[in-house]
């Protein structure tokens, strides 16, 4: 092999990486919302399907340390499934179903409308506002890579409680956010 053709090959693999480098950040941040719209979405229909199994109010609030609801809307850090049987929205250790740890570092999720300080599911299923403790309309959760072009995702909750993931109509987290 000649120093030429050595040359060559060196230049075609540096174009091939920087052709693919970027585009494959950008796959890594997909799949990063993707997972974090897919267990905010995985916590919302566990909340709902023990609320009918066990015929009692279920609820579902961000959390900062994976043991205590915390207020603010900001659901970025982890979320809590709990069944509330003294109806005080408040975890005690013996209630909590389940915790689900925050997405990646750059991931933010925000809640709107009744779903912003968090979701109750009554025994029928059907979605309830978290404070009031009456039927709700149901919510948003905007969830968007702070630091990238990557378009958002939007986990919709129903009144009747189904949950769904779509495109964000907002586009991405700096347009959203601001």
């Amino acid at each position: 092999m000649t120093a030429i053709e050595l040359l060559i090959i060196v230049a075609a693999i540096g174009l091939l990486l920087l052709v693919t480098v970027p585009g494959s950040s950008m796959l890594i941040e997909r799949y990063h919302l993707n997972a974090a719209s897919n267990d905010l979405a995985r916590g919302l229909s566990l909340a709902r399907s023990e609320a009918i199994r066990r015929g009692s109010t279920v609820r579902m609030c961000p959390s900062l340390d994976g043991r205590s609801c915390q207020a603010g809307g900001d659901w970025s850090h982890g979320w809590l499934v709990f069944t509330d049987g003294n109806a005080d929205g408040v975890v005690q250790e013996i209630e909590l179903i389940e915790s689900f740890d925050g997405p990646a570092k750059e991931i933010r999720i925000v809640g709107t409308g009744p779903v912003r300080q968090g979701a109750s599911f009554d025994l029928s299923g059907l979605i309830g506002d978290f404070e009031a403790s009456s039927q709700a309309d149901g919510g948003e959760f905007l969830v968007c890579y702070v630091s990238s072009h990557v378009s958002a995702r939007t986990v919709v909750v129903d009144r009747e409680g189904w949950v769904n993931v779509i495109p964000s109509e907002t586009g991405n987290c700096g347009a959203a956010t601001g």
